[in-house]
């Protein structure tokens, strides 16, 4: 199995093994939930002192991933978010816009929480890994990492 900074933070809790083509749905629309963002300035940021000369390879795979997922992860979070308010409203049908939005907030801090954390955490020999091309490589060529298609596996019912 790969060890990297992503599989620590991300697919730590999935079920897909190292050989697996694709996680399963519900799998990845939580991964979807998880801030790239945050994690990837993160995850730069460590690498900056790690493997300084690996920075600019990363960031280029990172600009290229969010280019080509971009618009599938906001569909996948607007999606999310749409089947955590019917579940809050069929728990609770009295709930109001103020608890739904509550609830709706609370689950999805969990997805971020203490990223810088995690990214820290991870020991150095990893992180090296990772910064020096394991984690571009995750990106771009990972199945559970192409948001669009599990976007058409949902949509597609596939």
């Amino acid at each position: 199995m790969i060890k990297s900074i992503f599989l620590s933070v991300v697919l730590a809790g999935a079920s897909a093994t190292a050989g697996a083509q694709a996680v399963d749905v519900a799998t990845g629309i939580q991964m979807a939930q998880i801030d790239f963002d945050a994690y990837h300035a993160l995850l730069l940021e460590r690498c900056k002192a790690l493997a300084p000369d690996a920075v600019d390879t990363l960031a280029a795979a990172m600009t290229q991933w969010k280019q080509q997922n971009a618009d599938a992860l906001v569909i996948l979070r607007q999606l999310y978010k749409a089947q955590l308010i019917q579940l809050k409203r069929a728990r609770q049908p009295d709930a109001t816009e103020a608890d739904i939005d509550a609830h709706v907030a609370a689950v999805l801090r969990l997805f971020n929480a203490n990223l810088r954390e995690k990214v820290a955490g991870v020991p150095a020999d990893e992180a090296r890994a990772s910064c020096e091309g394991e984690y571009a490589n995750t990106l771009l060529n990972r199945p559970a990492m192409d948001f669009n298609v599990l976007l058409k596996r949902m949509t597609l019912g596939r």
